[in-house]
């Protein structure tokens, strides 16, 4: 071969080289973007399978149902109170996650023997999370109250302010 054919082969196996990495790289980004879109709890992957992210079954539905709850979860600011039954609800979630994945792939009777019981503690779950949310609202509406508060005693301030200092007349 001369120097200038090996030359061109050598920048065509590069060029094909970078394609395949390029679409290797891609595959791989989609996959975790995927597993991480498939999870209940943040942080902790999911057992079940991706197919379930917009599957019809019922399982994934109550999947899609614990993952809801568990996006809700991290919006709530995890405050002196609520803090730890939050980190119980996620423990919650995950193993619950894991059980309906044991579930989805037991015999139909089985399953649907299995079903009413993990609805329910599916709405429970839902019905704490709810919970929690409320409680934290409460609280800051509480904060707006200490605000309005502070607002009182700023004017009153002011109006000493004007009168002067006391006791001179």
């Amino acid at each position: 071969m001369r120097p200038a054919t090996l030359a061109g082969v050598w920048i065509v196996l590069i060029v094909v080289l970078m394609l395949f990495l390029a679409a290797a790289g891609t595959v791989l980004g989609t996959r975790h973007a995927l597993r991480r879109r498939n999870r209940v709890v943040a942080g902790v992957n999911s057992p079940v399978p991706l197919t379930w992210l917009n599957s019809g079954r019922r399982e994934a539905r109550v999947h899609r149902r614990l993952q809801m709850s568990g996006r809700r979860l991290e919006l709530v600011p995890p405050t002196e109170d609520v803090a730890p039954i939050i980190a119980r609800l996620r423990v919650e979630l995950v193993e619950l996650d894991a059980y309906l994945l044991t579930v989805a792939r037991r015999p139909s009777k089985v399953r649907r023997a299995d079903r009413p019981e993990i609805l329910e503690r599916v709405e429970q779950i839902e019905e704490l999370v709810r919970r929690v949310e409320e409680r934290v609202r409460t609280e800051l509406v509480s904060l707006d109250e200490l605000s309005e508060r502070l607002d009182l005693l700023e004017a009153a301030d002011r109006e000493l302010d004007e009168l002067g200092p006391a006791g001179q007349d």
